[in-house]
């Protein structure tokens, strides 16, 4: 028998097994008591249990080496022979990654480069230091336990490597068939290929009601030109003709109404047909519609299962103590939404973390639990679902929020004095914002919120932010549960009709003329919530305005955020739809004014705008390329202090390629010599150096030089939270860990600290 063919069904439940043994290892870390805990150890075992025998049915003997050591280490744990501490989980979870990698090594026919018995041997190896002969020794199955050790691993290694399978007897095999729901695996693209003619079919559906409107107005036509015949004929039989005038009249009054009398029946049938096709056709689209969507629809229980893991380490990196709670995990969303959601959810909870629990020392001293919780709770509410992720943490100072728009140089001094409070901590979604003091490998780069906000938007949806300061902050995401089409509004502005999705607009409003005021040079609206700007979109565009129109009151959308809205004028509103939205192309990938396009049933395609981009210029948020006059045009000069020459030779070399002119120096105190007899625009940083470290020599560039903004990057093997701190104290302005270095980091941070 080809065993290869059940590779991919051996990697499905491997996934599922090893999702049950991280969820379980993170569970007990937490402090799981009791019969809980006895039922969760026995879960991980049978899931490492699974993977090791159906790995020996496959004859993938170092997948099943891994997962034979694990399986004994979970087995000392679960008789009490063992205690699951920090290290021995870090082993465990080790030993599924290397098991998954394997998985996907043999699946993807990839040569395998992990050496599973030196991996074997080193996992748990601190398992039983009063007794190291029997370290890492593994039983075998639960029915052969109670041998030695030494005589089921002779046994083992005699065995042959795959031994026949007894046959299912046939009536038992025909009652499981039976009772197993019969599946079928789809390559993803196909599945989305169908799932982009179900949303093409829709438009079909729009052009079908387009026909009937016409056939409508057709049938309407002719029933009017009959009457018309039918009154020509009483005028005409008022009037004095001869017999064979009157003949001819009658003859021809006849043939019409006749024709007339055939049309009306003719186009009337057609008529009812049509009408009774369109709205079979439009079930049957509705149902395929559903079915696909049905087939996409995955549990966001599948996007929740790897953040536990995630936060524990994050947690324990940045010296947290912190609790996750999950909640709707079995809420369906489409399989597209499930992987766009992944950055953000990641992204919210580094800055869960990282900016809003504190560290358990200073939640003691605020009267709060020294361990902090983030909330994410899961739930659908009609056509969409809301993902709400909270925390317990220091929440975000509106303060804060508005000095480090200055200092990013994102908004001027005058533009953030009139901000509330709320449009204050709504800075954070801006591109390029941080309040983080020093850039690390975690946070700090002012992308993560800028992100979520994006996303959100590419998928229709909405993203809203609440703080309260000692409290905590929750972000509420909002996004369809179905993304084959949109419902978008059309305005017609000039003589052009734009598209703007539904979800992005707040409402509509009247405005007349007489209620418009001016304020310090702009149009504001009065409303009962306050004075919202007043902006004329043909302006925005650069669309000649239509002179046609004329009204008393005009529409204008209410965009941007339901706190602080914008209210555009257009022309008209002509109606809304459900269309399917595509995507520009690589033309105009790079503007963000449009999000897309559609094609309306008569075969008009228009254009789909940004809400989120359109609100932004109209608050002079959005940052324009800075001119060729802007430019610095010579080369920028770093110093790089290393006492490795190896590392400071890789430094230099990515630097340089990079545009920059580099000096090196072998420590701390060459560098401060080579700093007081040139400029440089920034420091890049080793901490391990002799005469001087690097935290040392960050302090001298602060106090003993008095060059305050001076930037400096340190670059460290040095990856607690405790040596982070002390590079912030310091002065530093980034520390990035040498095990999470690369390249494009690197390059980023500098030219972020660097204004480029």
């Amino acid at each position: 028998m080809d065993l290869t063919t059940f590779y991919i069904q051996f990697r499905d439940e491997t996934v599922e097994n090893l999702r049950a043994l991280n969820d379980g290892l993170v569970a007990l870390e937490a402090g799981l008591e009791g019969e809980q805990r006895k039922s969760t150890i026995d879960a991980v075992f049978r899931a490492m249990h699974t993977i090791k025998g159906s790995a020996r049915l496959l004859g993938l003997e170092p997948i099943s080496r891994i997962a034979h050591t694990c399986e004994y280490i979970l087995g000392a744990i679960r008789e009490g022979q063992r205690t699951l501490t920090r290290t021995l989980t870090n082993d465990l979870l080790r030993g599924g990654d290397a098991i998954m990698a394997l998985v996907n090594n043999v699946v993807d026919g990839v040569p395998i480069t992990i050496d599973a018995d030196a991996l074997a041997r080193s996992l748990g190896r601190n398992l039983n230091p009063t007794n190291p002969e029997q370290e890492n020794k593994p039983q075998a199955d639960d029915e052969s336990a109670e041998q030695p050790a030494a005589i089921i691993q002779t046994q083992e290694a005699n065995a042959s490597p795959a031994a026949p399978v007894e046959p299912m007897p046939f009536n038992t095999a025909r009652t499981n068939r039976a009772a197993v729901r019969q599946t079928i695996r789809v390559r993803v693209d196909r599945l989305d290929r169908l799932l982009n003619l179900a949303g093409e079919l829709k438009i079909g559906d729009q052009t079908d009601a387009a026909h009937l409107q016409n056939l409508a107005e057709l049938t309407h036509l002719i029933n009017q030109q009959s009457r018309s015949l039918i009154s020509l004929e009483r005028e005409l039989s008022r009037m004095r003709f001869s017999a064979t005038q009157r003949e001819v009249i009658d003859r021809y009054l006849n043939d019409a109404l006749t024709t007339g009398k055939q049309a009306n029946t003719l186009t009337h049938g057609v008529l009812e047909r049509f009408r009774q096709y369109a709205n079979q056709s439009t079930q049957i689209v509705e149902d395929l519609e559903q079915e696909v969507m049905a087939a996409r629809l995955l549990q966001i229980g599948t996007l929740f299962s790897n953040l536990p893991r995630a936060v524990r380490e994050l947690a324990h990196e940045l010296g947290r103590e912190v609790a996750l709670e999950l909640h709707g995990e079995a809420t369906e969303l489409d399989r597209k939404a499930i992987e766009a959601l992944s950055d953000p959810l990641t992204h919210l909870l580094r800055n869960a973390i990282d900016h809003g629990i504190e560290p358990p020392d200073q939640r003691e001293r605020a009267g709060k639990p020294r361990q902090g919780t983030v909330t994410i709770t899961a739930q659908a509410l009609g056509t969409f679902a809301q993902i709400i992720v909270r925390d317990d943490g220091r929440g975000i100072d509106p303060q804060q929020a508005r000095a480090a728009a200055i200092r990013k140089g994102l908004l001027s001094s005058e533009a953030v004095g009139v901000l509330t409070n709320q449009e204050a901590i709504e800075l954070v979604f801006m591109p390029g914002f941080s309040t983080a003091r020093m850039i690390t490998d975690v946070s700090g780069r002012g992308v993560g919120m800028d992100v979520v906000r994006t996303n959100m938007i590419e998928l229709g949806g909405q993203v809203q932010i609440e703080s309260q300061l000692g409290k905590g902050s929750t972000i509420t995401l909002n996004l369809p549960l179905s993304l084959v089409t949109t419902r978008v509004l059309l305005a017609e502005v000039g003589d052009q009709l734009f598209g703007l999705p539904a979800s992005g607009c707040h409402g509509v409003v009247w405005v007349r003329p007489e209620r418009v005021r001016t304020i310090e040079g702009r149009a504001m609206l009065p409303r009962p919530e306050g004075l919202t700007p007043l902006l004329r979109l043909d302006e925005l565009l650069g669309v000649a305005h239509a002179r046609h129109v004329h009204a008393s009151r005009t529409p204008a959308l209410l965009i941007g955020t339901a706190t602080r809205p914008i209210a555009m004028l257009v022309d008209r509103l002509l109606d809304e739809r459900e269309v399917v939205i595509k995507p520009l192309g690589p033309l105009m990938e790079r503007q963000r004014r449009y999000s897309g396009g559609f094609q309306l049933g008569d075969g008009r395609l228009i254009l789909l705008l940004n809400p989120l981009t359109i609100a932004q210029m109209t608050r002079g948020m959005a940052l324009a390329a800075p001119s060729q006059a802007d430019v610095i045009q010579r080369r920028q000069r770093l110093l790089v202090a290393d006492d490795s020459f190896a590392t400071r030779e890789l430094i230099r070399s990515i630097l340089s390629s990079a545009g920059y002119d580099v000096a090196t120096a072998v420590d701390g105190i060459d560098a401060l010599d080579k700093l007081r007899a040139d400029p440089y625009d920034l420091v890049v940083t080793d901490v391990e150096m002799p005469r001087l470290d690097g935290f040392q020599l960050t302090q001298s560039i602060r106090t003993d030089l008095n060059k305050t903004d001076l930037p400096v990057v340190i670059i460290t093997s040095l990856a607690s939270e405790t040596h982070r701190r002390r590079g912030l104290e310091a002065g530093a302005q980034a520390y990035i860990v040498k095990s999470q270095f690369n390249q494009s980091n690197l390059i980023d941070t500098i030219r972020q600290l660097l204004g480029g």
